[in-house]
């Protein structure tokens, strides 16, 4: 899975140009599939009150539904994670 900071502030850097932020691949980063059988899947530590633009890299995953899990360290008080990721909807087919 890669994963991007997404908040405003790593925008600026970039003068606001959101497209020029995105292209560059040195600001996202990897987070390894979790080899293990309950729970598998991705496990990465993202800070609290922060937002992550996620996807699946060149994996070619193709997923109908996603579920995320709170980790048991999670507190109440604890600031929310924003997590962006794009939705494509695909046809199998097209008839005209």
């Amino acid at each position: 899975m890669k994963w991007l900071r997404y908040d405003d502030e790593y925008i600026d850097q970039y003068e606001g140009n959101k497209t020029e932020y995105l292209l560059n691949k040195s600001n996202y980063g990897t987070v390894n599939f979790k080899e293990k059988n309950d729970p598998m899947g991705w496990a990465p530590a993202l800070v609290t009150g922060k937002k992550y633009k996620i996807h699946w890299g060149q994996s070619g995953l193709d997923f109908e539904k996603m579920s995320i899990f709170m980790s048991e360290r999670w507190e109440p008080w604890d600031h929310p994670i924003y997590l962006v990721h794009n939705w494509t909807d695909v046809r199998a087919a097209i008839d005209v």
